[in-house]
């Protein structure tokens, strides 16, 4: 009996080895599937997911626009760095519910970090923290280093190289327009000796102290354009011929005809120099402009977008219950709002 229970321990013994050994050579199985949840193709799905509830996307997102750019692996395990593309149907970031927004159909880049299956960081066009839902310090140096680029090229440029006086040069403006990657618009006012612009070797020249203004756009720590009083392209070395641009009061008076023609109730519609006129643009907002022209009973509210050749957006009410919304474009024409 004692020798059957010595075999019987025995093989309890071995038993039991042979499933300690079974169980650690599952580990690195079991380390395998546990790692295979994060795999970059989640990542993407992870970093895609929220985008789509993130603040600025959820707002006024265009849900066919997403697409990835670009997948980097950090140092850390199990973590991707996953960029994505984006369009929104308005300028800003974040909830914009409640404000003041311009109509302008925008492209966004936003990074977001997915480590171990979690979003750890996502920031859009380098200026917002979707996380946190606050803009980003860009930092006065960044600005102070344009501007310096900005000045550095006017004064190695023709106009300023050719008769330029060293010490009139002085930044009258600059500002940081929403856009991705950002423009800044510096303003730079600068004596020369002679009139004229560019190189004017061999030419007669009036010996008059002339003042200048030039407007340089830098992007990217590049010089993307130049303009010399509104007349001369300094990039380009050319007279910048006058755009033929509607304005906005161009636009409205084209509003006025049209409604006019169409509605018996417009008839008494007419603009005098009594009517009053009010900027409605809320401070510190770049992109967009709102005036408001009021008299006579009427009033007519005019929004467009800061860019080349905007399209107008017109509102008209009158106290006799008279109300009109249409659309002015570059071309005069005249767009009703359904």
């Amino acid at each position: 009996m004692d020798r059957f229970s010595s075999i019987e321990i025995k093989m309890k013994r071995t038993w039991i080895i042979i499933l300690a050994l079974v169980l650690l050579s599952l580990f690195p199985i079991f380390n395998l599937y546990a790692d295979a949840q994060f795999t970059e193709e989640n990542a993407i799905k992870d970093a895609t997911q929220y985008l789509k509830v993130s603040p600025t996307f959820s707002y006024d997102g265009i849900s066919d626009s997403i697409h990835v750019i670009n997948v980097d692996t950090s140092r850390m395990s199990n973590t991707w760095s996953v960029t994505l593309g984006f369009t929104c149907g308005n300028l800003g970031y974040g909830d914009r519910t409640g404000e003041i927004v311009a109509t302008v159909v925008t492209n966004h880049t936003m990074v977001v970090v997915v480590s171990s299956g979690k979003v750890t960081s996502a920031i859009t066009d380098d200026a917002f923290d979707e996380l946190t839902e606050t803009m980003l310090n860009t930092g006065s140096d960044q600005i102070q280093e344009t501007e310096q680029l900005a000045l550095d090229w006017l004064k190695n440029a023709p106009t300023f190289s050719f008769d330029g006086v060293e010490d009139s040069v002085y930044v009258i403006d600059s500002y940081v327009a929403e856009s991705y990657p950002e423009q800044y618009y510096i303003t730079i006012g600068f004596n020369c000796t002679h009139a004229g612009y560019g190189d004017r070797t061999g030419d007669m020249l009036a010996q008059v102290i002339t003042h200048h203004e030039a407007v340089v756009i830098v992007s990217s720590c590049e010089i993307r354009s130049a303009v010399i009083d509104g007349t001369w392209d300094e990039l380009n070395q050319t007279e910048k011929n006058p755009p033929n641009i509607i304005t906005s009061e161009e636009a409205v008076d084209i509003a006025i005809q049209y409604l006019q023609t169409n509605y018996p109730q417009a008839n008494t519609l007419t603009m005098t120099d009594d009517w009053s006129i009010a900027n409605l643009t809320p401070e510190g907002l770049v992109g967009y402009t709102t005036i408001q022209y009021s008299g006579d009973g009427w009033t007519i509210t005019v929004g467009y977008p800061v860019v080349w050749k905007p399209v107008y957006s017109i509102d008209v009410e009158n106290t006799n219950e008279f109300s009109w919304s249409g659309s002015v474009d570059q071309s005069g024409a005249v767009t009703e709002s359904n």
